[in-house]
């Protein structure tokens, strides 16, 4: 067996960065950020919140939350603005290659939708590493944690839990689809039986948004029973076969790199370089982590936001509020504002005088209707909801 230099794992920690690639779902980054002033400053590891869009409301309102986080953590939290809005990897591809990042060989990538909820997050995934690589050397691509709304980390956790696996199958399986499209030459669309969980690209949980709600009122809800279900279990090498959702890998720099061979996205490339080149992934299931949603999920969990940030308030007692804006209203009324100074200017008074018209509209409305109508209305005047 070959024998490789061993890393020191003090060296690794010494040399690594969190990234986190932000763009534009604020409320994802606001919970985010607060697991990491609990659970990651105190590491010793930077943060670097890479915005990768600018000019709307929501990039701005996300890039705001960067700069109050930066504000609160100087030192230890930088907000990257400088780097041009673009595609992930090169966004991403572009930081690592920045001065900003020259002190650095190694990444802990992360979604900026991915919360943490221990405080040794950072040592294992680091230990991780450093005896993979003792035993792989080059042929180690990244370790990474158990994430439960992701395809390989929910079959996981159905395998690990009598309590989800009975309710999973008794309640909530169904025969399903699964692939990435029809004519995909790698994972093509399939159905499966609804005794089958596929852990692989586009599986079961991405394909089931009822499923990954339920998953986060068994885990995310239950951050302690959580954690507890993780503690014990193993580590575990992840099939190459099989295309995994990287919500948060730890890496050697220079593997973004070498992964560049074609297009169709960072986690694309990332499978196709470690299945051509026979790379070696680990995951650290004894490190929990909570993905809040992919994008097939987002519109019907959305509704979750506020008790997932009521239950996390009480869990991580942070001396500051998790939301910049806790008030929905008066986060409509931010967003009607901000359309208001940013219209286009050959609108003129007219333009404005009409928007502070339907500002006022929408108050009253409120007043007379409630919420949830006034919402809905504010949808159709804004051409994002048929009447």
């Amino acid at each position: 067996m070959m024998e490789y230099a061993p890393l020191q794992r003090e060296y690794v920690k010494a040399k690594t960065a969190i990234v986190l690639l932000a763009y534009a779902d604020y409320e994802s980054l606001e919970l985010a950020l607060a697991t990491h002033a609990r659970h990651t400053v105190d590491s010793g590891l930077p943060i670097f919140i890479l915005q990768n869009g600018r000019g709307t409301y929501d990039t701005e309102r996300t890039c705001a939350v960067g700069k109050r986080y930066e504000a609160l953590f100087p030192g230890t939290v930088r907000l990257v603005t400088h780097i041009p809005p673009q595609e992930p990897y090169t966004a991403i591809q572009k930081l690592l290659h920045d001065p900003l990042f020259a002190a650095y060989d190694y990444v802990i990538k992360l979604d900026d939708d991915v919360m943490t909820l221990t405080p040794d997050w950072v040592d294992k995934l680091i230990d991780c590493y450093v005896q993979a690589y003792a035993q792989s050397g080059d042929r180690l691509a990244y370790v990474t944690p158990l994430v439960n709304n992701n395809p390989f980390g929910f079959k996981r956790l159905i395998e690990s839990s009598d309590e989800l696996s009975r309710e999973y199958f008794a309640r909530l399986a169904r025969p399903h689809r699964i692939g990435c499209g029809p004519e995909d030459s790698f994972n093509p669309y399939r159905l499966v039986a609804k005794e089958e969980i596929y852990d692989g690209g586009f599986g079961t949980i991405w394909q089931l948004p009822y499923v990954a709600r339920w998953l986060h009122e068994k885990t995310t809800l239950r951050p302690d029973d959580y954690i507890r279900l993780a503690r014990d279990l193993p580590t575990v090498q992840v099939d190459a076969n099989l295309r995994y959702s990287i919500n948060c890998m730890l890496f050697a720099k220079g593997l973004w790199d070498d992964m560049r061979e074609g297009g169709g996205g960072d986690e694309h490339m990332l499978h196709a370089y470690c299945l051509l080149h026979k790379k070696e992934i680990y995951a650290v299931l004894s490190v929990p982590m909570v993905h809040l949603a992919f994008y097939s999920q987002r519109e019907e969990i959305r509704d979750m936001m506020p008790k997932i940030r009521e239950v996390y308030t009480a869990y991580l007692a942070l001396p500051f509020p998790i939301a910049i804006c806790g008030d929905r209203m008066i986060e409509i009324e931010n967003r009607l504002r901000f359309m208001e100074t940013n219209a286009p200017r050959t609108r003129g008074a007219a333009g404005k005088k009409s928007l502070l018209k339907k500002l006022k509209g929408g108050i009253q409305c409120y007043r007379e209707h409630g919420f949830a109508y006034t919402f809905r209305r504010g949808l159709v005047h804004l051409h994002l909801k048929g009447e």
